[in-house]
Order: structure tokens, then sequence, then C-alpha cells
């Protein structure tokens, strides 16, 4: 093969025309027996991208070049060239990522090149949750996917259950269309990472519908509470950039951080000041902290706050707060005194570990920034670029996906798990009509279908997606740029021909046809041509618009603020993991070897215990204890965090998981086995504690791996 002739194949490749399938294209194969040396090296071109990892929507760069891995023809070995993905950047033209990536990002090639992805369509011989299957032919799996749907509409449409992602974009348009032909209700979610918290928040609080966006760049000092910015809260990638840029982007000016959670998490570390609250406790901080402001004359702004929640904060009895939050009246005052004395204040809240009065806390610590003048300002809170209502596409909702499920005739898992994230609904998947899973790895959840039939990776197929927050107008979009690795379809596709088999077609949205929508929508037709806004999206991943001036004016919704009933004793708390998030990063191996930013632990997730609480029970790092509550009980290593709250007991999400590939079934414990089934109040999304749990010293079991066994602080550890 020629050197032209071969540059030509791979441009072809990257264009997504090479397939799998052998002997289709004679100049595709090179022999095996050709010399490593004689095999040209390709050259590599970059592909623009949407990262899916979570539902902040980055938007990415791939880079593809040319390779070749081992086949067979007629029982011969024989090489095959393909163009691989060799690796995973951030779009510096993408708002939100600005040419940046988190590890979970990096990662997503492990999802793409996985050993473990399923490769054809499953159906299950073994009982339910077994994860016994057995591989059908497309067409086989079709004609029984439609048998099962036709059996649920003639039965009863609305015990139809979608159970997808949170996130918003041309998949979720997609998704919604089919339910709408079928006549089924509306997809949900399963409550964990979908911030339904936050965006309930900003409805009470400021009238908006999204997630307000947080000027952190511009602001002089900055309290977040209960928001794990740098973590995995909402969008990590952007807030860790603009956090960058309020420390060491202006000159001669250091903004101040304040942080304040029930766990020394990755901005608590980052902080100038942390203040441990008492897992429950955020509402009791945030209503502290304003009465501080109003007590003391401080407040900027008080014509701006509702009268109801200016007198919930006048009324408070600031040493009962401090009681119940765990953070002292003077360090309440302390901190009202340096946001008021600050240029430009902000404050940041959200629910990185949900409570079940989150809603209450988020809405209470917003309120602060109207106290300070801060809404609509520079270095302040701005509502979202694009409003939810604003854009063709929807969001799931997490409200009554339990009750559903239970009473479901036919469920569709599409992305999520909820056998482990919420232990409680194996029950319902065990006893539900029909299960249809279109997860391309064999998961908790996907243990439990009738069949399997597997999507694309997201790293094969178009997306059109639409950012958790983000500066300005913004989407990411991606065309599919390489061929499907294995016999997978995408699931938009495969919905499109189940609702045609049945008789209830809908017409697919493709990112072309979402991007027109934008246009004519929210662009505004008139001014740009359609055909050259969609040429210009595509080719730079995504649209970016200009954010306008004005504020935007809603209505404020505020209700009574519902203390939280302080849980006594030793407790138990759960939060996401920064490299597994809730859980779905734990078959890539690259994320198993990311060092835990507290403990540094690695293939393994500890859970962590305060030094008196650890000498209590006689244990050090390393040792496994036993943890049980009155919904269920695991055993893991034990970490001794010198930052840990006295009496505080905190784990990771993301191991612990029953089945999922080689890389995480069966490593670890899942912290939700403890939790049960807590709920936050307003919006049922799954809380993560506390509950009273018991903690006592077990035989070792699970070894505790340490990148570093060496602390900052020498024992005995400093409280």
């Amino acid at each position: 093969m020629d050197r032209r002739k071969f540059f030509k194949l791979v441009g072809t490749a990257s264009g997504g025309v090479i397939s799998g399938a052998c002997g289709k294209h004679a100049e595709e194969i090179i022999p095996r027996l050709v010399p490593d040396e004689e095999i040209v090296p390709g050259v590599e071109s970059w592909h623009p991208s949407v990262c899916q990892e979570c539902a902040a929507g980055c938007g990415t760069l791939a880079r593809v070049m040319a390779a070749d891995r081992e086949i067979e023809i007629d029982g011969q070995p024989a090489r095959q060239l393909v163009a691989a993905l060799k690796k995973i950047e951030g779009n510096p033209a993408d708002p939100v990522s600005g040419g940046r990536l988190c590890a979970r990002g990096h990662a997503a090639l492990q999802s793409l090149y996985n050993p473990d992805r399923i490769r054809q369509p499953l159906r299950r011989k073994g009982v339910r949750g077994s994860g016994e299957f057995e591989p059908i032919p497309w067409e086989t799996a079709l004609e029984e996917a439609a048998t099962s749907l036709e059996a649920a509409l003639s039965a009863d449409p609305r015990k139809i259950v979608y159970l997808g992602r949170p996130h918003a974009g041309t998949r979720s348009a997609n998704i919604s269309r089919f339910l709408e032909a079928l006549g089924a209700p509306p997809a949900k979610t399963v409550g964990v990472a979908d911030f339904a918290v936050e965006r309930e928040a900003a409805r009470r609080a400021y009238g908006w519908e999204g997630i307000p966006v947080y000027e952190i760049q511009d602001a002089t000092a900055v309290l977040s509470i209960g928001a794990d910015f740098l973590g995995g809260w909402v969008s990590p990638v952007l807030y860790s950039r603009r956090y960058g840029h309020m420390r060491q982007g202006r000159r001669e000016l250091r903004g101040r951080l304040i942080h304040a959670e029930s766990r020394f998490s990755l901005t608590a570390w980052n902080a100038e000041r942390w203040l441990p609250v008492r897992p429950g406790g955020e509402l009791d901080l945030a209503l502290g902290i304003g009465h501080a402001l109003v007590q003391a004359g401080l407040a900027l702004a008080e014509e701006d706050v509702p009268p109801r929640v200016l007198k919930a904060f006048r009324d408070a009895d600031i040493q009962d707060l401090a009681d119940s939050s765990g953070v002292s009246v003077d360090a309440m005052r302390e901190v009202a005194a340096d946001l008021a004395s600050a240029s430009a204040p902000l404050v940041v809240p959200g629910a990185s570990i949900v409570r079940e009065n989150s809603v209450d806390a988020v809405v209470a610590a917003s309120a602060l920034n109207l106290l300070l003048g801060r809404v609509g300002a520079a270095g302040g809170v701005n509502p979202p670029a694009i409003a939810d209502s604003e854009i063709p596409f929807s969001r799931f909702s997490s409200a009554g996906w339990m009750q559903s499920l239970a009473d479901a005739a036919l469920v569709l898992l599409d992305g999520v798990n909820p056998a482990y994230n919420c232990p409680s609904s194996r029950e319902a998947l065990n006893k539900a009509g029909t299960i249809i899973s279109f997860s391309p790895f064999l998961d908790d959840s996907a243990a439990y279908a009738d069949l399997i039939l597997p999507d694309h990776d997201p790293l094969e197929r178009e997306a059109l997606a639409v950012p958790l927050v983000t500066p300005v107008p913004s989407l990411a979009s991606s065309r599919a740029f390489v061929a499907p690795l294995h016999d997978s379809r995408p699931t938009e596709a495969v919905l499109a021909g189940l609702a045609e088999a049945v008789g209830r077609p809908f017409e697919q949205l493709t990112v072309e046809a979402g991007l027109e929508a934008v246009h004519a929508g929210v662009v505004g037709g008139a001014t740009t041509d359609r055909d050259d806004f969609v040429k210009a999206s595509l080719d730079a991943g995504g649209w970016n618009g200009e954010r306008s001036a004005a504020t935007s004016q809603g209505r404020p919704d505020f209700d009574e603020f519902t203390r939280s009933t302080r849980v006594e004793g030793l407790v138990f708390q759960a939060y996401p993991s920064v490299p597994f998030g809730d859980g779905s990063g734990a078959n890539r191996p690259w994320l198993q070897e990311l060092p835990d930013p507290t403990s540094s632990a690695m293939w393994g997730i500890p859970v962590e215990l305060d030094a008196r609480t650890a000498q209590s029970i006689r244990v050090s790092n390393g040792d496994t204890v036993h943890i049980e509550s009155a919904h269920g009980s695991i055993q893991a290593p034990v970490y001794v965090n010198p930052a840990a709250i006295p009496g505080v007991a905190s784990m990771a999400l993301g191991q612990g998981h029953r089945v999922y590939g080689r890389f995480a079934s069966g490593r670890g414990a899942n912290p939700m086995e403890v939790l049960g089934d807590l709920r936050e109040r307003s919006t049922e999304a799954t809380a993560l504690g506390p509950v009273p749990v018991t903690i006592a010293k077990a035989d070792p079991a699970d070894r505790l791996i340490q990148f570093s066994r060496q602390d900052r602080d020498a024992p005995p550890h400093r409280i």
C-alpha cells in the first residue's frame, strides 16, 4: 500500500466509514506478516466532541490517529487499519471547559476501549440480578423488545417507566418524543447528581429556571456553603478555572475563600478558612450568618429581601443555631463581617451532600446574596445564561421515580444504575414485568434486565448537549467521527425503530435539527443564515452566544424554613467521589489508580473517621471496621482523617458494585447500603445522610492501598 492511499484510508476512517466487519474493503486489511517498520504511521486529526461523563457538558477535542488491530480472516491472522482515539482534551473555544478537562473526562477513552463493553444484544438466561446472559442477533432482540412494548401499551401505557440520565440535549429530546408518541409518562432520573436541589432553590430564591451562575472569578470574598465546587459540584472544570482567576488572575488582588461543609473536601483544602458544620446543619449556619448581618446593620440591601425572610433572619436565636450547626457564634459573626467588608462578596450555596432539608438550606444561603446586594452584580450571582424554558430540550425529574418503578410493567434503563445508587430499588426491579437496558456495560441494574440493547459509546455517536451552567448561552456538539467498535446501536435510533414497530412513530431529532431549532428560537433566525449557523456550530464543536446585560426578573417564592432534627451519636454520611462521581466511573482503571485527594487511597475507598472515634474503637489506618445502621451494613477499611469532624464518619461513592466488569465488580463497599432510602423533602432527590450508626473493629478484609501513607500531621492527630 502506498503512502497516499494509506492517508486517504485514515481520513476515511476518521470520518466514520470504517467498520469492525471483516472483508468489506480489501484495502483495509494488512497481512500480519508485514514488518512494523513498513506500516506508515498516521497523522493526527482533532475532532470536536462532548464529554458526557457528567451533566456539566464540557466541550472537548478528540485526537484521532491511524492504528491497526489484529483480526482473523478465514482463521488466518491479519491486521486491520482503524482510526484510533488517542487522547481527549478540553476545547479552548468552549466557554465551560476553556481547553481544560477533569480526570473523568480524560478517562472517557477507557469507556470506549473497555474490554468489558457489551458487544451485541443480550438476553437474560439466569435469574434476575445474576448477570447471566446469552448473545442474540439484533433482529431477534428488537422483535422481542417490540413485543414487550406492545404488550405494555395494550395493558396500560402509564406503567411504562423510562429512567435516564439528568442530561439535556438531543438525546433527552428524543426520549421525550418517544414517550409522548407512546402516551407514556415523562422520563425520570434516579435523583443522584441531578442537582434538583439547586434548581428548586433558584426558583424559590430568585425566580430563575435552571442553576445560577456564580461569578467567582470577579469576587473578592467567597463563602461556599455545602458546595464542593472544586470537587464534583455542578461544573468543577468551569469553577476550578474561575477559582484560579480569583486567586492568581488579578494583579495585587487575591480573593479569599471560606468554605462550610461537613467534611474536609477538596474545596475545604483550598480555603483560607473551613467551617466544620454538623451534617444537616447547613440551614442553621446560613440563618446564623444572616442574623449576624442584620443584627449588626451589615446588610447592604435589606430592601431586596422579602419581609418573611428578613423576619426569619432577624428573629433567629443565633446561640441555638450555633449549637445545632456546630459553628460558634463568634465564627458566624466573623464571617458576616468579612462578607460585609469585602468590595465584591459572594455566597455560593449548594448541596454536594444532599440532606432531607437541602432546598431550605440552599434557599436561606441564597438569600444572603440578596442581603449583600450581590444578585445580578459583577462578581455576584447571575441567572442561567439560557433558561430551561428557552431551549427545545428537557432534563428529567426524579420526583416519584421509586413509586413509578414499584408499579412498572415495562422498565427502560438508560445510563442510570438504581440498583447501586438506591439499593432499596432492587426489590422493585426484581418484580417489574419486563426490563430493557441500553447500557453498554453489564452493571448492577443491567443485571436485572431481560434484554440488553447496547448503546454506542458517547465517542461513537453524535451529540448536542446543554451545559448545566455556562457563562454565556452555549451548546456543545459533536458529529460521529469514528465507526463503532462493536455491534452496538445508538439508543435514539433503537427507540425510533421500536416506536415504528408498534405503530407509534415519531420524528427523531438529529443534532442538525436541534441546532436549527436553537437558531430559530434562541439565536434569532432573521439575523443569521440557518445553514451557515449549523455548519459553523458543528465545525467549532458547539455554539456560543452573547449574554444579555439585563438581569432576569423572576418571582421569588420563599417558604418557611424547616430546620432538621439533630441526629445524635455517631453518624454516617456518603458523598460523591472526585474520580467516580455517582459510581459510574468505577470501571475505568485510570480512575481506580487515581489517588483520593484526602486519603490518597487507590483501588479502594476507606471510611473516614476522626482520631477520637478511631481511638475509642481501637483502630488505625488500614484496619477494617463493620458499619451498621437500621438500613444495612458494610465493611470497609479505615482512614483516620486528622480533619474529620468528631462523631462523623464519611465515605465516598464509587466502590461496592456487585456487577460492573473486571475493574469494579466485588471491589470495596457501597455506602448506600447503610443510608437506606433517604429523600430530600421538596425534590425527592436521594439524600446522602446523616444516619446513626454503630462502628466496630472487624477482621481484616479489603486492604487499604495508599499512594502515600504519610499524613501532613504526624500522630497524635490534632483536632
